[in-house]
């Protein structure tokens, strides 16, 4: 028990400690230290962001200023103009009353923004200007808007262009001008340019006549397009037809060309056809004419030979032994009183009958 009242007294002790030595820079703020006993009293140069730092209670000061943009508002708007002093970041002020280059007394909306430079916030608190700078700030910056916008004339207010170039020159001056106050100005933006009732009567019907002008200018100008637009759909057309009959030139041609070509190989094709079947079926014919040569030719030489073979001795006795076997006899009538008459199934003496004696007959004397 004693133990944990003691880590007790220890963690209270040590928040006391903590508390008392160190400051806490909250977001969006710049903290600034200042010594304020001592020999080294005075502003420390050096900005703390966010966070814990080292600050002693009673032997350092701080100072906090915002780190976000800064927004200084120039407007006619009645609700904003109520309020003339800044509140924080914001700072709200009449509209801007200034007389052009022409002689016009105008009034403009405008705002500029900007934000204490990087590591200069103490050199605000070191000049004594920490509840001034603002005002310091909206002063020079009303003078430089009255001195650098009076250079333009109500027509180069109306140019968009004009406009934004002079407000771009004039926020370069702002930042050479303000770096005295520590702060950098950001953008500046002319919101709104009101004149006289009676040159805004006016000016609406010049713009109106400005506007007619433009608009039979932008009519010339369509019906010279136009014109251009028909004549060049004219060429477009008639070029578009002559290379049209220009192709189908080509293609006939070429149709021609092919078709020739195409009859040509049909014609070569049929002398070939016909050339190769004539070459064909004169061969054919002669290679006929050839056979029937050779078989006539060994028509001839069987007959030949057959003819050399029966007529010798054993020639004839085949063409007599051939001749007995196709012998047909369909009838016989014998006298059994002449015994000259032949046996005819003695082929031997059939044989001798039809070839005569002279010849010999095989395996007889």
């Amino acid at each position: 028990m004693k133990a944990f009242i003691i880590l007790i007294i220890i963690m209270v002790l040590t928040i006391v400690v903590t508390a008392f030595i160190t400051e806490k820079i909250p977001p969006a703020r710049i903290g600034v230290k200042q010594v304020v006993l001592g020999t080294a009293k005075g502003i420390v140069a050096k900005d703390h962001y966010t966070g814990l730092v080292l600050g002693i209670s009673g032997y350092h000061r701080w100072h906090l200023l915002p780190r976000q943009t800064h927004f200084l508002h120039f407007t006619e708007s009645k609700g904003w103009r109520e309020s003339r002093l800044a509140r924080g970041i914001e700072d709200w002020q009449p509209a801007v009353t200034l007389r052009t280059k022409d002689g016009n007394t105008i009034d403009l909306d405008v705002t500029v923004t900007y934000k204490i430079k990087k590591d200069e916030a103490y050199l605000i608190i070191k000049d004594g200007l920490k509840d001034a700078y603002r005002e310091r700030v909206r002063a020079r910056v009303i003078s430089t808007l009255r001195e650098e916008l009076a250079e333009l004339t109500s027509e180069d207010l109306q140019i968009t262009a004009l406009r934004l170039s002079r407000a771009g020159d004039t926020l370069a001056l702002l930042t050479q001008e303000l770096a005295e106050y520590h702060v950098v100005p950001e953008n500046l933006f002319i919101r709104k340019v009101k004149f006289p009732a009676q040159y805004e009567t006016k000016l609406q019907e010049k713009q109106l006549l400005r506007q007619e002008s433009q608009l039979e200018s932008a009519l010339t100008e369509q019906a010279k397009v136009e014109q251009v637009v028909k004549t060049q759909t004219r060429k477009i057309a008639a070029e578009a037809l002559a290379e049209e009959k220009n192709w189908d030139r080509k293609i006939q041609e070429k149709r021609s060309d092919y078709q020739v070509q195409i009859a040509q190989i049909n014609a070569d094709a049929l002398l070939y056809s016909r050339t190769t079947i004539a070459e064909g079926e004169a061969e054919r014919d002669i290679a006929i004419a050839r056979g029937n040569l050779a078989l006539e030719k060994a028509d001839a030489l069987r007959d030949l030979l057959r003819n050399e073979a029966l007529d010798s001795v054993g020639g004839r006795i085949l063409l007599a032994l051939t001749a007995v076997e196709n012998l047909q006899i369909p009838e016989v009538t014998l006298n059994s009183d002449d015994p000259a008459v032949p046996m005819l199934l003695d082929l031997t003496k059939m044989t001798r009958l039809l070839v005569g004696d002279s010849i010999p007959i095989p395996g007889k004397n």
